[in-house]
């Protein structure tokens, strides 16, 4: 065990107060006596901290009761796993087919809904990041530093030190129980190419939407506090903004030297500000002796343990992704001492959201991760390689579709339902000006036209996660389709060959024509086929139609238009298969609602440089705005400023790249 360990840049020039020097050689007597540390393997809210990636196994050996990243091959067991593996073959296969892939990034996150209880625990979420590495595009040039503001960083392609080079980053957030009584957990580790000497990393938390632009080598979308943003208090040391922490780490030869944990405030701040939630040490660091801001290190108000880390001893296990070793060679094992984890009582600290007068239980103090390492023990060191943002705890945005896009004196009523549904949220619906007849679970039934409001609460008691708005227009005998009341059954799922339609048709129904359709957002539907209704059904009665031209788009939408002999048309619900192939392309409009006439951003992910297409298109197909894009490989943001023809109302944005085409909704207001 180890005791705490200071920066040795904190200087006694900086307490201004004789109180201050008084309380704070108090504070360091107390931490003289007790360890902040734990060196040796252990278990955490049920989580291994041992080095070691595999459920089941502690510390290198078999043993019950232990969870981790990753599922032992060919066993199971009660204890659970929390990385997704979805294609980790396919990857590990791909080394030998494609060698260059052994030099691409990819991330998986959590195999559970975030915020899911699972065995009486709440998981946040989990993210696994295989960084790139060798000659590594995302390093930095020297002279970057922590402290400085990420807008002086400055970025390259360059080979890193292999005792430097990240190769692969872990990071997993649970609470220990299911009330807010129950300890906040932070679990970290880190794969680095090269095993000798010391090496130095940090994990960085941001509040603000920091991402990193490969186009340009800048960080974007950083704090308004010289690069990041503080944390505020008021007179009385109650926390009143949360603002950006970094966790920063040394391990030797022979273990773990010391972890130290900082958040970013206003330098005056550590004179004359007594948080509530945790303790000064004393520590200081921001871009040079004159800085206004930088980090301050923080200990627990009570001492006791709330650190943990050690590295692997003994050759481990590296999962089910394996790892890649200096010479650019796949292993499936981590050698020794090349893999490094570490856990944090974010309770114990003072950081957990429940310790603060305006905290919540659904929250964590940050939404991005920044991992990065240094060239030595100084928390001013260089840093050299980094993992690029990530974002943790990330809520899709909810998304409500209608199966009618009028109420019709034929049909009266449509409902709205809630497309990406979340299994551990609290979805309520209002209207303003409308009128709801039925609230289900994830959907309504409404009468009237209106527009109609989703609010996604991601744990009951919880603020506002996101929100959607569907508007019901008024009769438009273009666009009233009466549902088919003789059609029993009409269901899609997702199968090898493709995605599997398969509807029944009450016997007597005098139909003429069945026409398949397909849509891509749930707004915009295509004809794919015609199925003749006089050629006898399966055994069973059901029809089927099975679409083999699915692509990688993430929600496929299905219905189908019956047209009676009598010229009378109809339609099914809409039925929805969610596509599990992993997109090379990823779409977001931001802000999102927009008000009309205010510029919009699109945050577009691309995992490779390509030429692109960008259509808006309002509620009916129309295009309302035509772009050709060039992406390229990491994240593109694209600014438009809508047109005047551009009213408020429901507009879909298409991105059609080189091989896929993603899509997202957009409510002007």
């Amino acid at each position: 065990m180890l005791p705490v360990r200071y920066s040795s840049s904190f200087k006694i020039q900086s307490i201004h107060s004789v109180k201050a020097v008084v309380s704070y050689i108090a504070f360091l007597l107390l931490s003289l006596t007790c360890s902040g540390q734990i060196t040796t393997p252990i278990i955490r809210a049920g989580f291994g901290v041992d080095a070691d990636v595999l459920r089941s196994y502690f510390n290198n050996t078999p043993l019950a009761g232990s969870d981790d990243w990753f599922p032992v091959n060919g066993a199971d067991s009660g204890d659970d796993f929390i990385i997704d593996t979805s294609g980790a073959a396919s990857i590990v296969n791909g080394y030998t087919t494609n060698p260059a892939s052994k030099f691409y990034s990819f991330t998986r996150g959590m195999r559970y809904p975030l915020l899911s209880t699972i065995n009486g625990r709440i998981y946040y979420d989990a993210v696994y990041v295989r960084d790139f590495h060798g000659t590594d595009s995302t390093s930095f040039t020297g002279g970057s530093k922590n402290g400085q503001s990420p807008a002086l960083w400055t970025t390259t392609t360059s080979p890193v030190l292999a005792k430097n080079d990240i190769v692969e980053g872990y990071l997993h957030v649970r609470r220990n129980g299911t009330t807010s009584n129950d300890s906040l957990w932070f679990f970290g580790g880190v794969s680095l190419q090269g095993t000798n000497g010391d090496r130095y990393f940090d994990f960085e938390l941001y509040q603000t939407d920091i991402t990193y632009n490969r186009q340009t080598r800048k960080f974007e979308n950083y704090g308004p506090d010289a690069g990041h943003t503080s944390w505020r208090f008021d007179a009385s040391g109650a926390t009143t903004q949360v603002g950006d922490i970094i966790f920063t780490a040394e391990y030797g030869n022979t273990g773990l030297n010391y972890i130290e944990a900082r958040i970013w405030v206003a330098k005056s701040a550590i004179t004359s500000v007594n948080p509530l939630a945790f303790s000064w040490t004393g520590s200081f660091d921001g871009d040079g002796a004159g800085a206004t801001y930088g980090y301050a290190g923080i200990v627990p108000r009570a001492g006791g343990f709330f650190y943990q880390g050690l590295q692997n001893a003994a050759s481990t296990s590296a999962g089910p992704f394996g790892t890649i070793k200096s010479g650019d060679v796949y292993a499936a094992q981590y050698d020794p001492i090349q893999f490094m984890e570490f856990s944090v009582n974010l309770t114990k600290l003072g950081l957990d959201p429940m310790s603060f007068t305006t905290g919540s239980m659904c929250n964590l103090a940050f939404g991005k991760v920044l991992i990065k390492t240094r060239t030595s023990t100084s928390f001013t060191a260089s840093i050299t390689d980094f993992v690029s943002p990530f974002s943790f705890r990330e809520v899709a945005q909810v998304n409500a579709l209608s199966d009618l896009p009028s109420v019709c004196d034929d049909y009266p009523v449509a409902t709205i339902s809630i497309a990406n549904p979340l299994p551990t949220s609290v979805y309520t619906w209002y209207t303003p000006d409308g009128h709801i007849h039925t609230i289900n679970p994830y959907s309504i039934v409404v009468d009237s036209p209106g527009t109609y409001i989703v609010i996604q609460t991601l744990l009951s008691g919880c603020g506002e996660g996101g929100r959607d708005t569907v508007v019901i227009n008024r009769f438009d005998p273009y666009n009233c389709w009466p549902l088919a009341t003789k059609l029993l059954h009409f269901n899609a799922r997702k199968t090898t060959a493709g995605a599997l339609v398969d509807w029944r048709i009450s016997s007597g129904s005098e139909i003429k024509e069945m026409q398949l359709e397909r849509s891509v957002n749930g707004g915009l539907f295509e004809h794919i086929a015609f199925v003749d209704p006089h050629i006898r059904p399966t055994e069973n009665d059901y029809y089927q139609y099975t679409d083999i031209t699915i692509g990688k788009e993430i929600h496929y939408y299905y219905r189908l238009k019956v047209i009676e002999t009598s010229g009378r048309v109809y339609y099914s619900a809409v039925a929805m298969i969610k596509n599990n192939s992993s997109s090379s392309l990823q779409l977001r409009a931001s802000p999102n609602p927009v008000l009309q006439g205010k510029e919009i951003t699109l945050l577009i992910s691309a995992d490779k440089e390509q030429e692109a297409s960008i259509r808006i298109t309002d509620n009916s197909g129309r295009t309302q705005y035509l772009k050709k894009q060039l992406l390229n490989q990491g994240v593109n943001r694209v600014t438009i400023i809508p047109a005047a023809t551009f009213y408020r109302g429901l507009y879909f944005v298409i991105l059609a790249g080189q091989n896929e085409v993603v899509n997202d909704r957009l409510l002007i207001q």
